[in-house]
């Protein structure tokens, strides 16, 4: 932050008096045969500023640069926060849009209840009496006959063109929704950056779920990134467990060696082969830790 002007020149502004005087100084020592000092360059020349009350140390080239930083930043502030601003009011304009949509399908299903039923009504019509009898009342009902289908028909067109459009627009939001989901996911699984490690850590993760008892469509469906995550972490715990309980096995089914002369050595041996029978039959992560711990 750059302070103000008057604070920095109070600071650090000399009299004149003492200007002409570090000038004469100067030329003393000049005179005197001394070595000069080195005079600074410009931007290295060094400024005292208050800071939150404190002072510090700066040379111009650092406040200049402090300065050229924070209209970068307040740049950047502006224009994340137009954008969040545009894409706030777009979502707006997105879920009005949604509400009348849904209005209007509420609407027009009504519409064709009534009309459905109106014409029902007229199917009980003896028209060929209604004819005989009044033939003006005959094509008066005729007429409206043909203007009640010809409306429902139309009703029932707008109906599905409102269900595609709400069709699409859900796709697309599903489409953007694993966008996301993917780079979040990403993020937390680094190494699936690299499609081919991606292919082969998704197929071992469906292969794992579904042996876990869910369906294929179940994991199909899965979207959420945190999901994904914590189901793989679930995963490797397994597969360590199992490596683990297999280890132990192999080292409590081999013979023991022990050796007397060397001390404790027996005792430590020892302790690893109860440690890997407990772990063997357990499977816990605090016999795994005991015997990770005996071994080290």
């Amino acid at each position: 932050m750059q302070p103000p002007k008057d604070e920095v020149e109070e600071v650090v502004a000399p009299t004149q008096t003492e200007a002409e005087e570090a000038a004469e100084a100067g030329n003393n020592t000049q005179e005197e045969g001394d070595d000069a000092p080195t005079s600074e360059a410009e931007g290295d020349e060094i400024v005292t500023v208050i800071v939150d009350g404190k002072s510090v140390e700066l040379t111009k080239a650092q406040i200049a640069e402090a300065h050229k930083s924070g209209l970068r930043q307040a740049d950047y502030t502006k224009k994340t926060t137009e954008l969040a601003e545009q894409r706030k009011a777009a979502e707006a304009e997105t879920a009005k849009a949604r509400t009348e949509r849904q209005e209007l399908a509420q609407n027009l299903t009504r519409h064709q209840a009534l009309l459905e039923g109106a014409l029902q009504e007229q199917q009980k019509t003896d028209w060929q009496a209604l004819l005989e009898s009044d033939p003006v009342e005959y094509l008066k009902q005729q007429h409206l006959a043909q203007s009640r289908q010809a409306a429902l028909q139309q009703t029932i067109q707008q109906k599905a063109a409102l269900d595609e459009q709400a069709n699409a627009e859900y796709h697309e939001g599903l489409k953007a929704h694993i966008a996301s989901q993917r780079e979040e996911l990403l993020a937390k699984i680094p190494e699936w950056k690299n499609e081919a490690k991606m292919k082969a850590g998704v197929a071992e993760l469906k292969d794992y779920l579904v042996k876990q008892g869910l369906s294929e469509a179940e994991v199909n469906g899965v979207t959420d990134h945190r999901a994904i995550v914590q189901a793989r972490k679930a995963m490797l715990y397994d597969q360590m467990i199992a490596k683990a309980s297999v280890a132990a096995k192999k080292v409590a089914a081999a013979p023991q060696r022990v050796e007397r002369a060397a001390g404790g050595e027996s005792n430590a041996i020892d302790k690893r082969t109860a440690a890997f029978q407990r772990l063997s039959k357990s499977g816990s992560v605090e016999d795994a830790g005991n015997l990770f711990a005996s071994i080290l």
